[in-house]
């Protein structure tokens, strides 16, 4: 680590996703990133055994609670081990670690204190997703914007970096129940941006693993999935929920 450079640490929520997660830890820039975290969501596969053969230092919840409880995990880890900043990638693959440094450069510079990764912005892409995929995260990302008052090109990616300390704020309760599941991700992106904090988005590729390791590229069901991102934008918007 640079000498007087934040502490930054790097997590992946998984459940089950087996050989997928030894790259991810293995791709982890470690000339930017000072710890791979690894939160193991209940996974019956050996994922978090491979994570931490590959390196990680690895948090396993007993049960399967939820992305949202992994990456609350995550947070609560990293205020607590002194890291100033928490990069959060894909269990599975999707966000290359090569791209880690362009989420971190607005936050090290001091131009940003949450930086979201976007398929949509120029330089971005999105590879090996169905076309009912690419529609509905376009049209997802319109409808945020909407509710939001603000525009976000990217609203369903959860590749970010952020400041951990704007978590302080007492605007974000992340440790409600119901953002267990999906819910906590657009949460935090909805609550940054309202909230003031410093705001921007990079261009990043998210590809989605090839069928071939008999993984899905997704662990979202239809409908009941695209709930749960969708109503912590509705509550907030509504009042409904803090």
């Amino acid at each position: 680590m640079a000498e007087g450079r934040p502490r930054i640490l790097c997590a992946a929520p998984v459940y089950n996703e087996g050989e997928r997660i030894v790259n991810v830890v293995r791709e982890a820039p470690r000339d930017w990133v000072d710890e791979m975290l690894v939160v193991d969501d209940g996974s019956t596969d050996g994922t978090a055994r491979l994570a931490r053969e590959s390196g990680a230092i690895v948090i396993e919840h007993g049960r399967n609670r939820g992305v949202g409880a992994a990456i609350r995990t995550a947070i609560e880890y990293g205020k607590s081990n002194g890291f100033t900043i928490i990069v959060i990638t894909s269990g599975g693959g999707k966000t290359p670690g090569h791209q880690i440094p362009s989420l971190l450069k607005p936050v090290l510079d001091g131009e940003a204190d949450f930086v979201q990764g976007s398929r949509y912005l120029e330089g971005g892409r999105l590879e090996g997703a169905p076309w009912h995929r690419r529609l509905g995260t376009w049209g997802y990302s319109a409808l945020f914007s909407l509710f939001l008052g603000h525009r976000v090109t990217d609203a369903s990616s959860g590749f970010r970096a952020f400041r951990l300390s704007i978590t302080d704020d007492p605007r974000f309760r992340l440790d409600q129940p119901w953002l267990d599941s999906y819910e906590l991700e657009p949460y935090l992106l909805f609550q940054a941006i309202r909230s003031g904090f410093r705001y921007r988005e990079a261009p990043v590729s998210i590809i989605c693993p090839p069928k071939a390791d008999g993984l899905p590229y997704t662990k979202m069901k239809p409908f009941t999935g695209w709930w749960r991102i969708f109503r912590p934008v509705l509550f907030l918007r509504l009042g409904w929920k803090r």
